[in-house]
Order: C-alpha cells, then sequence, then structure tokens
C-alpha cells in the first residue's frame, strides 16, 4: 500500500514538472447557439451561392479567382491563409465571442469545392491568419489566448476536421515588447512572407502599429526574444483587416462593409484601402480598391501576398440571410 502511495505521488510530481506549453486540450461540446446550424451543402445550392459574385467588367482594378464559398458559420470571417491547395478562413461563432471556427476550402477542377470545419475555443478575433507548408504539412499560425477578446499570444496547429482546440493548438508564444523587457504585447497576430524564412506579429500602442520580425524554424517555431527588427508605423486609418509581409514590405487591409450598408446602420463608412510600406526605403503607397461593386455585404477580410508582390484578398458577402461566404480576388499595385 505505501509504495502504491508513493508510486502515485511521484506521478503526480511529473505531471506538475510538464512544461506550460503544451497541446491544447479538447472541448467536446459546441454551444447551440453559435449559429453553426447551417443547411447540408449540396452541389445545386454551391453553384447558386458562386452565381451571387457579379463578374468584373472591363478595365476593373481587380480580378476575381474565386466566387462566394459558404463558410461553416454565419458570422462574418476576419482572416484568411492559402496553403498552395487549399483555402482557410477564421470566422466568430457569436457576437463578442473569442472563439472561432476554422473553414477548410478545397476548389476542385470541376469549379465547384469541399469544404469542413474545425473550431477554435477561446483564441481570440482571429483578426490575422497564416499558414506554410513543409514537407506535405500545412503549418496554421494565429493569435490565441483570447482575453477580453484580443489574442495575448500566438499559435501554430495543423488543420484536422471536426477537432477542437481551446485557447492554443501545439504550441504558443508571448512577445516581449522588446529583447530584454517583461512586458507583452497583446491583440497580436502573425503573418508569414512568402518564403516561409520569417514571420513578424503584429500590434497597436497609442497611434502606431508595430511589427516585429522573427527568423521562422522549419515553420514551426519561433524564439520571442531574438527580434530581428520591429517596424512601426501610423495605425491604418480605417477598421484593420489583415496583413501580410514581403521582402521589405509590409502590406495592410482595412475598410468597412459597403457605403449603402454602413448608410443603413447609420456608421461611418471607410473604403476598403489597401498600404504597402517599405520599411528599407522609407517609402509607402496606397491604394483604394473600386471594384467587387456590387458585391453585397463587400467587406475586405484578410490579405496574402505572393512573391511577385502580386497581392490577393479577401471579400466577405452574404446569401440570403444565414450564409456567409467569401470572395478571392487578385490586384497588382504597380
Amino acid at each position: 500500500m505505501r509504495k502504491s502511495m508513493i508510486s502515485i505521488m511521484v506521478f503526480l510530481l511529473c505531471l506538475s514538472l510538464m512544461p506550460a506549453y503544451v497541446d491544447a486540450y479538447v472541448v467536446k461540446n459546441i454551444n447551440k447557439k453559435e449559429n453553426t446550424g447551417l443547411p447540408p451543402m449540396t452541389r445545386d445550392l454551391q453553384k447558386a451561392i458562386m452565381a451571387t459574385t457579379p463578374a468584373e467588367p472591363a478595365g476593373s482594378d481587380i480580378k476575381l479567382v474565386h466566387p462566394a464559398a459558404r463558410l461553416s458559420t454565419a458570422r462574418l470571417p476576419q482572416g484568411y491563409a492559402y496553403d498552395g491547395t487549399s483555402f482557410y478562413y477564421l470566422s466568430q461563432l457569436a457576437t463578442g465571442s473569442d472563439s472561432l471556427r476554422l473553414t477548410k476550402i478545397t476548389w476542385l477542377k470541376d469549379g465547384t469545392y469541399q469544404s469542413s470545419f474545425m473550431t477554435l475555443k477561446h483564441f481570440g478575433h482571429g483578426t490575422n491568419l497564416d499558414c506554410i507548408r513543409v514537407n506535405g504539412k500545412t503549418w496554421l499560425w494565429t493569435g490565441c489566448d483570447g482575453k477580453r477578446g484580443n489574442s495575448t499570444a500566438i499559435t501554430r496547429f495543423t488543420f484536422k476536421s471536426g477537432k477542437v482546440l481551446n485557447k492554443h493548438g501545439s504550441c504558443r508564444y508571448r512577445i516581449p515588447l522588446s529583447k530584454k523587457s517583461r512586458k507583452y504585447a497583446t491583440n497580436v497576430y502573425p503573418a508569414i512572407d512568402p518564403e516561409g524564412k520569417r514571420l513578424a506579429v503584429r500590434y497597436t500602442s497609442g497611434n502606431k502599429q508595430y511589427f516585429i520580425y522573427y527568423n521562422l524554424i522549419k515553420g514551426k517555431k519561433i524564439k520571442p526574444r531574438k527580434i530581428l527588427k520591429k517596424v512601426a508605423c501610423p495605425r491604418t486609418a480605417g477598421p484593420f483587416q489583415g496583413f501580410d509581409i514581403e521582402g521589405t514590405r509590409i502590406y495592410t487591409i482595412e475598410g468597412t462593409a459597403s457605403q449603402s450598408e454602413m448608410k443603413e446602420l447609420s456608421k461611418k463608412y471607410y473604403p476598403t484601402v489597401i498600404r504597402r510600406y517599405d520599411y528599407e526605403s522609407n517609402i509607402s503607397r496606397t491604394k483604394t480598391v473600386t471594384g467587387a461593386a456590387g458585391l453585397l455585404h463587400r467587406e475586405a477580410e484578410g490579405i496574402q501576398v505572393q512573391p511577385d508582390g502580386s497581392i490577393f484578398f479577401n471579400m466577405a458577402s452574404h446569401y440570403k440571410t444565414l450564409y456567409t461566404c467569401m470572395n478571392i480576388y487578385q490586384l497588382t499595385m504597380d
């Protein structure tokens, strides 16, 4: 009996010494009030939804890449990523919630798509999402450890249909304000350069936004106190909707829903604006997007930049009452 008690005590001691950053535990139940009870997707419904995205006229400043695809909740998305095979979209499960639904959409050769989802409980607002593909595996990166709606750390994880993560994925990193600071940034979100070599984390303070750069090790690790560079620039004028990095350039996207919708809500309208800032040359460039004029809702949500500088971004739209959809467009600034 004494040996058994000793064994139990040793086991409990070992548990207490385990590292704090471990795989997130699984939550079995999802609140029924989180806008997840959508009708089943059929081929005909897919086509009907896609048909709601207007074709871009000649002379448009953007090109339609993928028409409307339905997310797995009725809530609006907050960020997206593309791994060369599939698109991933983060949407909030309920108003004011810090829990997210991650929808994976894979387009097929016949123009239709397949979709699946997983749930990220208490991750934060989901403002930005990015990914990197290493040895055939996609690592997704976003904010985590939500507190009052904001992410207080960043995390990585792999997509697994139907899985539910709580607070964070297989690792998490708090971001110090400087190499020696004991204070950490909040409302943090990551982006990865097209080469997969560097990861930047954005946070805001006062009237500025900051971007802290790190080496990204094998797609799945950073060293939080080994800061490569910290860049500061003014906040976006309109509501911030995502960012990406490429070389010495930082791209941000901002704006509200369509002008007509904001007028109905008696709220101020901000156009969709993409900003590019080169921290080496200190040169900025902006582009106000006028295309997608006939898209219902028309709210920018996420941006991805390719090595050649071509820009892909997300416009959220609605189909009838309960469907939230994503539309991918391409734009070239130069």
